[in-house]
């Protein structure tokens, strides 16, 4: 785009507006070199030609997604006091999103999913504020949320459900001329926004139309290990992913705060069933769009939900709460909440600062420390990890067995793997532990590219990713 001076990706698998959000760091300086330049356009297309091929320019453009995605939290805050709730159930919605190593580690990434979960966010502030204020203005906020939602990613369209089903069910049914009128003027809005975005769907709608059914087609083919075998598998790969992994790392965490957010949604159905209705009609619309169209899973394409979902945990936490009378019991359990975030945000830091210090040896020993804390479990050790552990030094511990024994495996998962492809992702028990870099999940990303690591697999689970060290 820089190159060629012409600001049209010219591809379309995914809109342009993530394509925007690369390109602003490097605007400062062309802006700067125009004033400079008295308004030369041939400098500033040079310097921003510089900015984005310097070697750190990814990393640059990487802060712009995390501060743009981090306005998540700051708008399910605001959407929880807006629907008159208490500042501590705005806190725990908020750290729901905020403290989620699913999150956390996507927002990083310059792709296009927290973009559209962030505009997700600001969309239930906008239908909150509607809710309290009766005032069009905010469910054409809504509308405008939706349209930078398609425009970071397609399935971003489904955000249109909630607000005209809001509008719907905020008019007397007996004004159809009204309720059309109104409808007419959101999508207008919403498409509006997206073109504002994405220009190349009236300037190249042919590439654009060509580009995106070549991404649905390949999600309608499969895609390796995240292809499912059908609409039923796709579902519980899903709902797997949102209750057993979303909310926090640890499984047991995740898992009643998936609970506290059905309660939560039983709750405001039944304390307001015209704002509950739309809220959670938009998930299960898109789930079912998904789950029977496509084949194949993969967890980034399913955060535009969590926002909500955030919203309804903290809702059911909040419930719990007012029905504990015991003040101890209730002081008790806002204690064990708060030990939760702060174990959560220590994952986090841990998380990050373990992907800029790189060290397989380092791996290799809390490896071998973990097999030798676990006597009563025969493990299969991979000849990389031998090696790395006699240039330290470190035994083999008695329960390290050749095959046919073992009941895991212990390599490195991406060195040690077999053929590419047959890891069977979307598995939250696909390892028993891991160590190395937490840039990603690798139990939903086990052919990440990146640096390797050491995994600890449960030796059926090797075997069905053809690994060469479970034969």
């Amino acid at each position: 785009m820089v190159t060629g001076g012409v600001f049209l990706p010219h591809a379309y698998i995914y809109p342009s507006l993530s394509k925007w959000f690369v390109l602003l760091p490097a605007l400062p300086q062309a802006l700067w070199t125009a004033a400079k330049a008295h308004g030369d356009p041939a400098p500033m297309q040079a310097a921003m030609q510089a900015a984005v091929c310097a070697p750190e320019y990814l990393l640059t453009a990487r802060r712009v997604f995390i501060v743009v995605t981090a306005l998540s939290i700051i708008w399910i805050y605001g959407a929880v006091l807006a629907l008159r709730r208490t500042v501590w159930e705005a806190i725990v919605a908020a750290s729901c999103l905020g403290l989620s190593w699913e999150f956390a580690y996507h927002s990083r990434w310059v792709t296009n999913d927290c973009l559209l979960t962030q505009f997700a966010a600001l969309l239930l502030l906008a239908l909150a504020l509607f809710r309290r204020l009766r005032q069009e203005r905010w469910l054409y906020l809504a509308a405008v949320a939706v349209g930078f939602g398609v425009g970071a990613k397609q399935p971003g369209v489904f955000l249109l459900v909630p607000v005209l089903l809001t509008s719907v069910l905020s008019l007397p049914i007996k004004q159809p001329f009204r309720q059309m009128l109104r409808l007419a003027g959101l999508c207008a809005v919403a498409f509006a926004v997206f073109v504002v975005t994405t220009p190349g769907v009236l300037l190249e709608p042919f590439v654009f139309l060509s580009d995106a059914r070549s991404i649905s087609t390949i999600y309608g083919d499969g895609h390796g290990g995240f292809t499912t075998n059908d609409g039923w598998q796709h579902l519980r790969w899903v709902l797997t992913y949102l209750s057993v992994e979303f909310f926090s790392p640890f499984h047991a965490v995740s898992i009643a705060l998936s609970m506290c957010a059905m309660l939560g949604a039983v709750v405001w159905l039944r304390k307001d069933w015209r704002f509950a209705t739309p809220l959670l009609a938009f998930p299960v619309l898109f789930l079912y769009f998904f789950c029977s169209r496509y084949v194949v899973v993969i967890a980034r394409n399913y955060l535009q939900i969590t926002p909500f979902f955030s919203l309804l945990a903290a809702r059911g936490v909040a419930e719990i709460f007012e029905r504990l009378n015991n003040r101890w019991v209730r002081w008790a359990g806002i204690s064990a909440l708060g030990a939760v975030a702060l174990a959560q945000a220590v994952f986090l830091i841990r998380a990050a600062e373990s992907i800029r210090h790189i060290d397989p040896a380092a791996y290799v020993r809390e490896a071998i420390a973990y097999v030798a804390a676990h006597p009563a479990e025969q493990f299969r050790v991979s000849n990389k990890v031998r090696v790395l552990a006699r240039t330290q030094h470190l035994p083999m511990p008695a329960n390290v067995t050749e095959a046919p024994g073992g009941q895991a495996v212990v390599m490195f998962g991406r060195a040690d793997m077999g053929p590419p492809g047959l890891y069977k992702e979307n598995d939250p028990w696909l390892t028993d532990a891991v160590f190395g870099p937490r840039e990603v999940n690798f139990n939903w990303y086990a052919v990440w590219g990146g640096n390797d690591r050491v995994v600890v697999m449960p030796i059926e689970k090797a075997r069905a990713g053809a690994v060469p060290l479970a034969k």
